[in-house]
């Protein structure tokens, strides 16, 4: 039996955006073809979470635990947080000794990436020194851009690194870096008597002061930071050219890391599956004299859910449509408040918009069988959103943005709807359109093709371990269900 170590930066059961589904379908499907499967993800703190987990609060620095049968192992938060520096983020020297043992333990034949943020390339170092493959599948551009999106502060979308990273000084380098006010209350926390002392100053001498630390850490730590954010597309590029193989899901990928350095030889077109199944009940849409649309995704700005409901709100008052956003509320809070304001204008279409949180992965043909078409507004390229896929393999048109992984899925007036990035006008006509043109709507839903299944994906991907040298003899066995 073949074993397979896969790794994620975070997974189940506290995250589950897409690339935790993706890896944990691709798993389900490898082990019940007979594979042994492990997985390899970290814990990091929750959204919300203000101070760090002290070491002697966890349980050693691996944790294991068992997801739908499969064995799971999490790097915990104050680990990845050992020996801290900035280039630890994408190459984090004390991990190895973790992966040296893990490696040890479980021997496996074949290591299979979705994803190494939280984890780092030393990852592939390690398996490169014990000459083990390493495939990587890209689930979004954090290869080439730390900040993953290749969009800039500006919301303008991006190429990669320019030289010696001159464009990411100005994009992630302050991200490395806290702002004065969270500086000061970290300070105050790890030394009370300073934050004591800060207190009870008058204003302005507090103002100065807090000022004048803040510089002091500036100059001491924004040469490091600088240091990190020129080097980091070097090493990995360095590392990403040591890979067996890297699998993309769009074409736009393949250019966009081929044009960044990445060799064209390693990179193969593997586009994603899903699983289809939990979805044929979404192709039965329950009744409604309204068009209903949705967003279902993360409820923060780069996925542009304000710009759906302003373009919602732009519709003739009257309009028989209405639209829900599913989504965390608590993930990023201080955006949901701000949605909430833009949705509640007092309007008569306000009240037809409804915030109904999340729903478990196993509903969700359920909900696509109350909707009728799916929204996607990202103002990033995005990759392969799994929700489009499944929105298609529910019947279910998506209205998107004319941009990246998006537009390689959705044909425009063929199976969905384009319209033009961040453009609240251009995504409001395309919301009237088919609120007035019911026969282009059918014809949309006439047009969805059988979507592609996590099995076709796996076939592809054996077809690729079988290339790299990886015997694909096994045994089929089950996957628990949890």
């Amino acid at each position: 039996m073949k074993r397979i170590l896969l790794t994620v930066h975070k997974f189940f059961p506290k995250h589950r955006a897409g690339t935790e589904v993706l890896t944990q379908k691709v798993a389900c499907e490898l082990q019940r073809r007979g594979y042994q499967v492990s997985i390899l993800t970290t814990s990091p703190p929750d959204v919300n979470k203000k101070k760090k987990t002290s070491p002697s609060e966890e349980e050693g620095e691996l944790s294991q635990y068992l997801w739908e049968g499969i064995s799971v192992y999490s790097l915990n938060e104050t680990t990845c947080l050992k020996e801290n520096r900035f280039a630890n983020e994408h190459y984090h020297p004390y991990l190895k000794k973790i992966y040296q043992e893990l490696f040890d333990k479980l021997a496996p034949d074949l290591v299979h990436c979705f994803h190494l943020q939280n984890l780092s390339a030393s990852l592939i170092e390690e398996a490169n020194n014990r000459k083990l493959p390493v495939i990587y599948s890209a689930t979004d551009f954090w290869f080439i851009c730390p900040v993953v999106q290749l969009r800039r502060p500006d919301g303008n979308n991006c190429c990669g690194p320019s030289a010696l990273a001159i464009n990411c000084l100005t994009c992630y380098t302050p991200q490395l870096l806290p702002e004065q006010p969270e500086f000061i209350e970290a300070l105050a926390d790890k030394y009370p008597a300073i934050g004591d002392k800060l207190t009870h100053l008058p204003k302005s001498v507090n103002k100065f002061m807090a000022s004048g630390l803040y510089a002091t850490y500036l100059a001491k730590k924004l040469p490091a930071a600088v240091s990190a954010t020129i080097e980091r597309p070097y090493t990995l590029k360095h590392f990403a050219n040591r890979l067996a193989a890297i699998t993309v899901p769009t074409r736009l990928m393949q250019d966009l890391f081929i044009r960044n350095g990445l060799s064209a030889d390693l990179i193969e077109l593997i586009h994603y599956g899903i699983d289809t199944e939990p979805l044929q009940i979404g192709q039965n849409k329950t009744a409604s004299d309204e068009l209903r649309f949705a967003f279902i995704g993360t409820l923060s700005e780069h996925k542009g859910p304000d710009l759906l409901v302003r373009a919602f709100l732009k519709l003739p008052q009257q309009v028989k449509a209405n639209l829900t956003l599913y989504g965390d509320p608590n993930q990023f809070p201080d955006y949901y408040r701000f949605l909430r304001q833009v949705a509640d204008d007092g309007s008569a279409l306000s009240k037809k918009i409804n915030f109904a949180g999340t729903f478990p992965n196993d509903n969700i043909g359920n909900i696509f069988s109350n909707i009728d078409v799916l929204i996607v507004p990202s103002r990033w390229y995005e990759n392969t959103p799994l929700v489009i896929q499944s929105a298609l393999a529910s019947k279910t048109p998506v209205i998107a943005t004319n941009l990246g992984g998006m537009s390689e899925l959705i044909k425009h007036e063929f199976n969905g709807l384009l319209f033009e990035k961040n453009n609240v006008q251009s995504l409001s006509s395309q919301l009237f359109i088919l609120t007035k043109n019911r026969s282009l709507f059918a014809q949309l839903v006439n047009n969805i093709k059988p979507e592609r299944t996590i099995a076709d994906m796996v076939d592809e991907l054996e077809t690729l371990y079988t290339k790299i040298g990886i015997s694909t003899d096994k045994t089929a066995v089950g996957c628990a269900t949890s």
